[in-house]
Order: structure tokens, then C-alpha cells, then sequence
């Protein structure tokens, strides 16, 4: 039977994983409206499945945290998202459609804060090391990207089902390689009540910066294929627009353990939200022009990558070991379900069938501007989750 070392196992399973959001992200708008839906339906249906994504990830965090044993809970969710995305190689209409979709959303929860929390754990919280091996996870995005544009140019949005089935088995099967976390020390059981974390200033204002840096993501995960298309983009082209976000991504990545280690958090945070800001407006008012809108897709560098490997390193300082299942869940069901779920219905609403598109990404800016400012307010120290329980508060 193939065993691998931790390591290349963790980097498989970041790969299938983000090798599924490669299809699912930009092309999934493609797949809803090829199967005669609205925008406002399209919305809608977004922002629902993402709705799921604010109850999912904290029930899974729980349960791995007081269960230790995140590694069957991610396998469990692997399993039943595999049996809801069956529903889609059926076409049933809107209802079945969102219910389908619904079932396979909370269950795909249960796997990348877990995930996260493991790599950490596995890597005794290096940063750097966790960034290099997220790598993996942006190859098979911008692999599956590129891959989806070619298909879908040649065979259409009903490309997506048996595709995504595939690498769905390939997370599976990483996630049966991984090992089990060893149980925590007596030192590592420390927990602080949830009272005391949300009490922090500081915590607020991240948590808030980086919900409006996830709102303002809506329009792109939501309608930029629509947007492409629109413009006059073929599919092969949008793949590799999206690709070059991707592979700025790469880079960032593999680099930003040597950069965080070199600049304040806060302000480093306010540079990728601004750099963001500046992105959406690009895309809005200059989309037209496909060298400026590839350019714009550099970008990608600071809005995703060192923005999520900041609020990584910001998650695994401020929760004690013990409740790190939990602070991941925490800030995947607000940001990312909350987060993308507000900005989804917005969009869907401001997109008007594409009428709306330059306010659409223009919403979007103003809300990465807001989080630059947010960031700007966080300390010059962060609070770690071994000071004592006062200094969580520290403004």
C-alpha cells in the first residue's frame, strides 16, 4: 500500500483540494447560467451555499477539537460532499439544483480548517513551511483553471461534473494518507473562554477587515468568467488570466514566510487590501483592455496570498493550541461564509445581467478600502495566545 511523509501528503491533499475550487470558482457561474438560471438566481444560489459555510465550519470545529480527531471528520465531509456533488450531473431545475449544491457546501467545510490545523501542527507552526507547501494547493488551482478553459471552450459548462468528481476522489484518498496528530501536552490543553477571545479589540477589528476584503471578492469568484465572456474574451483566454492571478499567487506563497517575517502585520495587511482596492477598479473601468486587466491580475499576490498567510499566522498567535480548530473555524465561517455570502447576494442584486458590472466591482473596491483602514487600526504587537489572558485585549 503507497504511504508518504507528512509533508508530501499534506501538499497532496492542498492540491486535490484547491485543484476542486479551480473548477468550481470561475467556472461555476458558467455551469449555473448554462443551465438557464439568472443572475439574481445565480446569486442567490451563492449566496446560500455560501450562508452554509457560516453554521459548517464551527459545528466541524467543535467536533475535531473536543473529538482530536480532525482527520475522520475531514474524511467524513469528503465523503458525504462526494455524494452531494453527484446531484449535479443531474438537471432538475433551480430547487434540486441549490439543495444539491446546499449539502455539498457544509460538508466541503468540514475539511480545510481541519486541514489548516493539522499542517500547522505537523510543521510546529513555521509559517514559512506552511507557505511553501500551500504552494501546492495554487499549483492545482491554476492547473484545473487552465484546464477548465480548455474544456469548457471544447465541450461546454457540462464539463464540470465527472471533472470535479475526479479530483473530489484524489482529496479523498490524500486525506486517508495523512497521519494522525499525536495528543496535545498538559502545557498545550490551555483554553481561554470564548468571552475573553471576544473581547479583544483586536480581534474585532481583523475579523472585520478581513470580512469586507472577503466581500469584496463576491463579484470576482462570483460573475468574472460572465465578465470575460461579456467583454469578448474566449474561455482559453479567461483561464489564463485567472492563471496568471494564480501563478503571481505561486510565487507569493513560496516568499511570504521571509516576508512577514519583515514587515509590521497590520501594515502589510493594509498594503494587500489597498493593492486590492486598486485591483477592482481596474478590473471595472479598464476590463477592456486585456494587458492593463492582465496586469491587474498580479495583484492576486498580495490580495490572496499574503493576505491569507498573514491571517494564518494572525490565527495561529492568537488561539491557544487546544481551541485552533475552532479560531479556524471561526474564520472561515465568518469570513468566508459570512463574508462571501453578504458580498454574494450584493453582487447578484448589482449585477443586473451585466449591466451592472463596473458598480459591481466598484462596490468591491470600496470595501477593500474600508479594510485597509481597519488594518491600519490593528497594534504594532499582536497579542499571542501564551500571554496572559489581560493582554488579549491590548488595543
Amino acid at each position: 500500500m503507497l504511504t508518504l511523509a507528512t509533508k508530501p501528503a499534506l501538499a497532496l491533499a492542498y492540491f486535490a483540494y484547491f485543484g476542486v475550487l479551480g473548477l468550481f470558482v470561475p467556472y461555476f457561474g458558467l455551469f449555473l447560467d448554462g443551465r438557464g438560471l439568472s443572475s439574481a438566481q445565480i446569486g442567490l444560489l451563492l449566496a446560500l451555499v455560501t450562508a452554509t459555510r457560516i453554521v459548517g465550519p464551527a459545528l466541524w470545529g467543535t467536533l475535531a477539537d473536543k473529538t482530536a480527531r480532525p482527520l475522520s471528520i475531514m474524511r467524513f465531509g469528503a465523503i458525504i460532499a462526494i455524494l452531494a456533488w453527484c446531484s449535479s450531473f443531474v438537471d432538475a431545475g433551480f430547487w434540486p439544483l441549490l439543495a444539491g449544491f446546499a449539502l455539498f457546501s457544509f460538508f466541503w467545510t468540514a475539511i480545510l480548517p481541519q486541514l489548516e490545523v493539522c499542517t500547522f501542527h505537523a510543521l510546529n507552526d513555521d509559517a514559512g513551511a506552511y507557505s511553501r507547501i500551500r504552494t501546492s494547493g495554487s499549483v492545482g488551482y491554476i492547473i484545473l483553471v487552465l484546464l477548465g478553459g480548455y474544456l469548457f471552450q471544447r465541450f461546454g459548462s457540462e464539463f464540470m461534473p465527472a471533472t470535479a468528481l475526479l479530483f473530489l476522489g484524489l482529496l479523498l484518498l490524500s486525506l486517508f494518507k495523512l497521519p494522525p496528530l499525536p495528543k496535545l501536552s498538559a502545557s498545550q490543553q490551555v483554553h481561554l473562554s470564548w468571552r475573553q477571545l471576544f473581547k479583544s479589540k483586536v480581534l474585532w477589528l481583523f475579523m472585520g477587515a478581513a470580512l469586507m476584503l472577503q466581500m469584496s471578492f463576491a463579484p470576482y469568484y462570483g460573475f468574472f468568467t460572465l465578465y470575460c465572456r461579456d467583454l469578448g474574451y474566449s474561455g482559453t483566454v479567461t483561464g489564463l488570466l485567472i492563471g496568471v492571478a494564480v501563478a503571481a499567487e505561486i510565487v507569493a506563497f513560496y516568499f511570504a514566510g521571509r516576508i512577514l517575517g519583515r514587515f509590521r502585520l497590520g501594515h502589510l495587511l493594509a498594503a494587500c487590501y489597498g493593492l486590492t482596492a486598486l485591483r477592482w477598479l481596474i478590473v471595472a473601468y479598464l476590463g477592456d483592455q486585456p494587458l492593463v486587466l492582465a496586469a491587474s491580475m498580479l495583484l492576486h499576490a498580495g490580495s490572496f496570498a499574503i493576505a491569507h498567510s498573514g491571517a494564518m499566522q494572525f490565527i495561529q498567535q492568537f488561539f491557544p493550541k487546544a481551541q485552533r480548530g475552532r479560531g479556524q473555524a471561526f474564520y472561515a465561517g465568518i469570513i468566508y461564509g459570512g463574508g462571501g455570502a453578504i458580498g454574494a447576494y450584493i453582487a447578484g442584486i448589482s449585477w443586473r445581467d451585466g449591466a451592472g458590472a463596473s458598480a459591481t466591482f466598484t462596490l468591491a473596491a470600496l470595501a477593500a478600502a474600508i479594510a485597509m483602514l481597519l488594518a491600519l487600526s490593528l497594534p504594532r504587537t499582536m497579542p499571542r495566545a501564551d500571554d496572559k489572558a489581560a493582554n488579549i485585549n491590548t488595543p
